[in-house]
């Protein structure tokens, strides 16, 4: 018999976090895709400078490839940085309980366990999308608001919550 009513208390770690922030960044939101672009038309162009042969065409062609392989470097430099930084300022380095998901048929209710607060409660026509990847599934609630859910942390296993979330959201639901 399945169950109506499925509770996750979350306990997120630093691994599970990163996981989180490449996918949300770099694959959902393809954020990787200007800085590379960026790359390549200067790549392009150290290439077009350097076959000029013109006086100084070198020095344009070294300049542009500096240009266009360091920002790009620092961009994603920054990024992997910056995911460090909130992996310390959340104390994540040993798994810490977060929030709690409760999922029932009026929707998605969210309790904070870190502070007192009021439950969030998401009815599930407004739930944007989930995702499964390896080891969680991630929740959107909107467009800049998702709930991490991991494997093994539910009252049930995650297959069950997989199928309960398919069951009310459809096609919203994504592998």
């Amino acid at each position: 018999m399945k169950r109506t009513e499925y509770t996750i208390p979350v306990k997120l770690d630093a691994k599970t976090f990163r996981r989180f922030s490449f996918f949300d960044t770099l694959k959902l939101r393809r954020r990787w895709v200007r800085p590379v672009v960026f790359a390549v038309i200067l790549i392009a162009f150290a290439v077009i400078a350097l076959l000029s042969r013109r006086e100084q065409s070198g020095l344009i062609a070294a300049v542009l490839l500096a240009v266009g392989l360091g920002l790009p470097l620092v961009y994603f430099g920054t990024f992997f940085s910056q995911v460090n930084l909130q992996v310390a300022h959340h104390n994540l380095d040993k798994p810490r309980r977060v929030y709690t998901v409760v999922l029932n048929n009026d929707g998605v209710k969210v309790t904070n366990d870190q502070m007192a607060e009021n439950p969030v409660q998401v009815p599930w026509k407004e739930v944007q999308a989930a995702f499964r990847v390896k080891g969680c599934i991630y929740l959107y609630v909107n467009a800049a608001r998702a709930f991490l859910l991991p494997d093994g942390q539910g009252n049930a296993p995650a297959e069950e919550i997989w199928e309960y979330l398919v069951k009310h959201m459809g096609d919203r639901c994504k592998f």
